[in-house]
């Protein structure tokens, strides 16, 4: 299970000299990119057309003006045009205005430069969340009590149904490799007869993140209220449930009590996100930092994209050191979408999602259950 947590000693050989290597790679080729993943949710819907750019080249790719794009409804013939604005494109419906129905078959289609680039897929249906909740896995010698999330949903009857989970905390897209979460019908794999069963637990755990402290202590995926309190020029974090916190979002670790004043108080505290859902004032003194909270949407994706989502974790989730020496090598990974051109490349993807949404927020002892 991908959140067990494991504590593994590893005695390895120390070279006793390194050579740096600066290796020089050819240009890559520059090929289109198309990401086209559109939902039948209520927001304003984007396409992103770019060029591919070197492997050591950190920068944000360019993207690409000039283009046509549609999305037609192959069942009704309804022709969604998307408008380039700031170099993507973007289709922001009418009043209230979603794309797509479930079930319908849908048709993508680029044109730029002379070159039409094309892909069809379809809307699948999506089941609804049944539930969000918490759960507690007691600590032992090596980790401290840590809070899980849990989502609970049925798979659709009948094989072959692929979905994508995307979980936020407070706010905040879980959107790290490790953090993709898809499913085939209830678990991972076509392999397997899951077909019409609730979403088992690894599935159900990846909506909470797994964070370290700066001095590599496991932090809990969620966390209940504290209380931050002001005295004068004098900060005093009081933890109620534990003695850990996340303020603006990164990973820091407080002892219960511990006392600021105005001459030790840290830079990410000076100046509180005041206007945060999750900071509520008590009087001049004082501020309630709420529970943490989790927002989750499962999104239907077709066959194809789930194989193109597990080739991403696959291709960018590799890790170096002596097991690379027999890796397969990297590649680009596979698309839906081809030009009518084919000595032209391109890659990205095409996919019409229909999607279920709910949230909660951690508040109370009472809300959690207990594992031993």
């Amino acid at each position: 299970m991908r959140h067990k947590l494991f504590y593994i000693l590893l005695i390895g050989l120390s070279l006793s000299c390194e050579t740096e290597v600066d290796p020089t790679l050819d240009s890559s080729l520059n090929i289109l990119v198309i990401d086209a993943w559109l939902t039948n949710t209520d927001s304003v819907q984007h396409i992103n057309i770019t060029r591919s750019q070197s492997y050591f080249d950190a920068t944000a790719p360019d993207k690409v003006p000039g283009a046509i794009v549609t999305v037609r409804d192959l069942n009704n013939n309804t022709l969604y045009n998307f408008d380039e604005e700031e170099n993507r494109y973007t289709w922001r419906g009418g009043s209230g205005g979603t794309l797509g129905t479930i079930g319908n078959q849908y048709e993508l289609r680029v044109e730029l430069n002379g070159e039409v680039y094309t892909s069809r897929t379809a809307m699948n249906d999506v089941p609804p969340i049944d539930s969000i909740s918490f759960r507690l896995e007691e600590g032992n010698s090596f980790f401290d009590d840590l809070i899980f999330g849990e989502v609970f949903a049925t798979d659709l009857v009948g094989q072959d149904d692929t979905y994508w989970i995307k979980a936020w905390k407070n706010g905040r897209f879980l959107g790290n490799i490790e953090e993709i979460n898809i499913a085939y019908d209830a678990a991972f794999s076509p392999d397997a007869d899951n077909d019409g069963l609730q979403f088992i637990q690894p599935i159900r755990d990846l909506i909470s993140p797994i964070d370290v402290s700066r001095d590599e202590e496991i932090l809990s995926p969620y966390s209940l209220p504290d209380t931050l309190l002001f005295y004068g020029d004098t900060l005093i974090y009081k933890a109620d449930s534990s003695k850990y916190g996340i303020i603006e979002g990164e990973d820091i670790v407080f002892e219960v009590e511990k006392v600021f004043t105005n001459n030790n108080v840290p830079d990410y505290l000076e100046s509180l996100p005041l206007s945060d859902e999750r900071y509520v004032p008590l009087g001049d003194t004082a501020l309630y930092l709420q529970g943490d909270s989790v927002y989750v949407e499962i999104h239907s994706i077709s066959n194809e994209a789930y194989f193109f989502l597990n080739q991403v974790i696959i291709e960018s989730g590799r890790e170096g050191g002596f097991g690379a020496l027999f890796a397969t090598p990297l590649a680009n990974v596979s698309t839906n979408i081809v030009a009518q051109n084919n000595d032209n490349l391109v890659a990205g993807f095409f996919n019409i999602a229909a999607v279920s949404r709910a949230g909660n927020r951690l508040q109370s002892e009472d809300q959690i259950r207990v594992v031993k």
